[in-house]
């Protein structure tokens, strides 16, 4: 009995955002699983397909986003043999994989699952050699990350001795090449120093824009003329967006 080869034909994997304000599934056709015959479940080592021998269908999934993702499962479907040598010769009842495959952003990692040739007690020569083709399918979630930028600005610069001064800090999330566009403004709150001292602590975001969102701080009444140096740090509570930290803002207080 010779073996056979599997040839994928089509794939399929729909992943989704996870923890996002826009949960709709799309279809992701940048994904590509490739597959190989192996006689170890620990190792991808060549092998052919014999009747009523254990071997392992190894998938690897490669992924190109900018983002790792968690492969829930992978399988095949549609599967098609030749004349004389049915689908049915094929043990398919194991060869789906379920679980949580890691596939780290820009990189492949892979997954074996039991297939076998049945042992028919009948003659299969019209088996040997044989290609079965089929198609891949599964499913994957992700969770995109968007980097953010922070800035801090006054609307009175220089300021007086005896004013407080509202400073609004500016967070704006942008999608790198590869990305899905930023699905919404960014979450979280912003904590503003003048110098090393805290002015204003886990202030709230609200979103002003469809990628932009802001944070205000009134400071303390400045008793004396003098420059501070303020800045705002960004933090996301969800995980969608990376912290930031802005710029140095020079506040002068005037006499």
């Amino acid at each position: 009995m010779g073996a056979t080869a599997f040839i994928g034909v089509a794939l399929l994997i729909v992943a989704s955002h996870a923890a996002l304000s826009d949960p709709t599934p799309t279809s992701t056709p940048n994904f590509t699983i490739s597959s190989t015959i192996s006689s170890s479940a620990t190792h991808q080592y060549p092998a052919l397909l014999y009747p009523g021998v254990q071997r392992y269908l190894w998938y690897t999934v490669s992924n190109p986003l900018q983002a790792s993702i968690t492969v829930n499962s992978v399988g095949i479907t549609n599967v098609t043999g030749t004349s004389g040598c049915s689908i049915s010769n094929l043990n398919l009842r194991s060869t789906t994989f379920s679980g949580s495959l890691i596939v780290p952003s820009m990189s492949t990692n892979s997954a074996p699952v039991p297939i076998s040739l049945r042992d028919t007690k009948f003659n299969q020569d019209k088996c040997e050699g044989i290609t079965f083709n089929f198609t891949y399918s599964g499913s994957a979630t992700y969770t995109e990350i968007y980097g953010t930028a922070i800035t801090v600005t006054s609307p009175q610069n220089p300021s007086l001795t005896g004013q407080s001064v509202k400073y609004t800090a500016t967070v704006t999330a942008s999608a790198v090449a590869g990305q899905d566009p930023v699905p919404s403004s960014p979450t979280g709150t912003v904590t503003f120093m003048d110098g090393s001292s805290t002015i204003c602590s886990s202030e709230s975001l609200k979103s002003s824009g469809t990628s932009t969102s802001i944070a205000t701080c009134n400071s303390p009444v400045y008793a004396a003329p003098g420059p501070h140096a303020l800045t705002a740090t960004y933090s996301n509570a969800d995980g969608n967006f990376s912290g930031s930290t802005s710029p140095i803002f020079d506040q002068v207080v005037a006499p």
